[in-house]
């Protein structure tokens, strides 16, 4: 049976990385456990270049002497949107049916208990699907696929399946296992599963790794870590294409600068960094906030220029302008940091309209470093109005406290990007490597043009400096197939320059289909976060709810239901809405109409 069910999966997706792992809990109030017995866990998760596709097939035992209902709860990362969900009854697997409802929390919230632990574990961002009369004795099978990007430093590619669910699943799995296959269009020179060290490797090629880790009777302790590491020593792409049969062709480019890069190629820096002392940040979050500050203003150059801003109810400026990156400052700099204490208040809407004002010009790369843990009224739309000198912003985002959409709209329209770190993470390791990154520019006020008239319905719309040992991804369409000549161009340290690139808009409509979904999941995270910053309007929602049913991956305005039939939700490409508004002038693209 569950050969079947991949198959078919197979067949629908051709490759198909949570917080945790899923969990089944029963509906009725009788049932003699807590939650149906996880018997098997198995990912599969395909990775092109940085873009990873997950499967999780999972089975689920009535251990009851009577049928049952249960709900299937997936905590599926925020990072991430679900593509595929389907289940078995007998020997018959059957499609989840996406439907325009809100998705309902499991029963029992307002009394606690299990029901209340399971809600808070699945997050807002989780997958619900109910299914009904689940023989005595027999076992209930669910696969989900979901689609994300990977996380990458300097040539290091880590994937994450947040397996450990110890406080759901005190016991073993009877089958944990772990799948992963990688093409990579450079060369792959080292690769690890920290985690379960107790792998197979099946495949080992330049550009071609294929691993497997199976475990009898394995605890869910620990999350599954998978790394590899690939050579990149020139600024080059990926680009993936797909077409379609009834609809135009998607199409992903990742801009990847080289791993490292000597000082004499890298840009001038004018940094602030934007520190939030709020009480909540008080101990370990701000003194590793601190540290991480402390040892990045030590990766600065000679003819760089820094600040410090504190934000908390107020707002306190080291300097009242910036200065330069010089031995003196840089000491002076890190005793004021030694002595910062916390406060009341997190404004920090109020700390970047301060720090914007650093700026006076873009002769340099500008950027600011935020660090925050709370929530505050930033604007999107309003920053980047002010944002006149191109300043890339950049969020280290602690705890759950944050305003993810916020915090998003505002890096994806201010040349930024955000990282999210829990409280108890090692959070100066990872900060270090979020400064290491932003330090280490080599092209800034990058521009993206195609020799090619039909593309169109770009996302973002705003391109970020290109730095060395980061990446940058760009999302569109295109409405006949055929090759075509990207020009990257921008200013780095000798001037202007161009790099011309010749990619090729695929005419199947086999290949490379994960770039249809990940343009989707974009422009569905992109809506999504307007809706929840200015509100809802009907343009949004009624385009939401169409690339949802189009594309079959979930959003705000639907939800999964299980009707054991095999018929699907699909909508005609021809009555999908126009999407009416943009971030920055009222004239949102729309994704479905190349003139708008």
């Amino acid at each position: 049976m569950r050969t079947y069910l991949l198959i078919i999966c197979l067949l629908v997706l051709p490759l198909a990385g949570g917080f945790a792992d899923g969990l089944m809990l029963p509906s009725d109030e009788s049932y003699p456990a807590d939650l149906l017995r996880n018997r098997v866990t198995e990912v599969t998760v395909n990775i092109r270049g940085l873009v990873a596709e997950t499967v999780v097939y999972q089975e689920f035992l009535n251990e009851w002497d009577q049928a049952t209902d249960a709900v299937y709860s997936f905590p599926l990362p925020e990072d991430a949107r679900s593509t595929l969900l389907l289940y078995t009854r007998n020997d018959t697997t059957f499609r989840a049916v996406l439907k325009v409802s809100p998705q309902t929390p499991n029963p029992g919230t307002g009394g606690g208990g299990i029901a209340a632990q399971v809600n808070d574990y699945i997050g807002p961002h989780g997958i619900r699907l109910k299914l009904l009369n689940i023989a005595p004795g027999t076992v209930q099978k669910v696969e989900l696929h979901y689609i994300s990007t990977l996380d990458f430093h300097r040539g290091e590619c880590t994937y994450r399946y947040p397996l450990a669910s110890g406080d759901f699943i005190p016991y073993p799995f009877d089958h944990l296992e772990f799948n992963v296959n990688v093409n990579s269009a450079r060369p792959i020179t080292d690769f690890d599963i920290p985690s379960h060290p107790q792998y197979q490797t099946l495949v080992s090629e330049p550009e071609q790794l294929v691993l497997r880790m199976r475990q009898p009777l394995a605890f869910a302790a620990t999350d599954i870590l998978f790394r590899f590491t690939t050579d990149n020593q020139v600024l080059g792409i990926d680009f993936f294409s797909t077409n379609n049969d009834t609809i135009d062709g998607h199409f992903n480019l990742f801009v990847r600068p080289e791993n490292l890069a000597s000082g004499t190629e890298l840009l001038t820096k004018n940094i602030v960094f934007l520190l939030g002392n709020s009480s909540s940040m008080i101990g370990y979050k701000l003194e590793q906030s601190i540290q991480a500050i402390s040892q990045s203003l030590d990766m600065l150059g000679p003819d760089d220029n820094f600040n410090i801003i504190l934000f908390n109810s107020s707002v306190y400026k080291w300097k009242p302008s910036l200065v330069s990156a010089n031995a003196a400052n840089i000491a002076a700099a890190k005793t004021y940091l030694s002595e910062v204490t916390g406060s009341q208040g997190s404004r920090l809407d109020w700390g970047i309209d301060v720090a914007l004002n650093q700026f006076t010009n873009n002769q340099y790369n500008n950027v600011i470093l935020a660090f925050t843990d709370g929530r505050s009224p930033i604007d999107p739309r309003s920053i980047a109005l002010s944002n006149v000198h191109q300043t890339g912003l950049f969020f280290v985002a602690i705890g759950d406290d944050v305003e993810r959409a916020r915090l998003e709209m505002t890096a994806d329209l201010n040349y930024g990007f955000v990282t999210y770190f829990q409280e108890d993470e090692n959070l100066l390791e990872g900060m270090i490597r979020v400064s290491e990154k932003i330090t280490m520019p080599l092209l800034k006020n990058v521009a993206l043009t195609f020799d090619k008239p039909d593309v169109y319905g770009l996302i973002p719309q705003v391109y970020p400096s290109t730095y060395a040992g980061a990446y940058f991804f760009v999302a569109g369409r295109y409405q006949s197939p055929g090759a075509a000549t990207l020009s990257l161009s921008g200013e780095g340290v000798g001037g202007a320059v161009q790099y011309d690139y010749q990619v090729d808009f695929n005419a199947s409509t086999t290949i490379d289909q994960f770039a249809a979904l990940l343009w989707a999941k974009e422009m569905i995270d992109a809506l999504e976060y307007e809706v929840s910053v200015y509100g809802e309007t009907p343009a949004l929602k009624d385009s939401l709810i169409a690339l949802s049913l189009r594309y079959g991956i979930r959003c705000r305005y639907t939800a999964y239901f299980a009707d054991y039939t095999t018929v699907t939700t699909s909508i005609d490409p021809g009555e999908l809405p126009v999407i009416s508004r943009s971030f920055l002038e009222g004239n949102y693209p729309n994704p479905f109409n190349p003139s708008t």
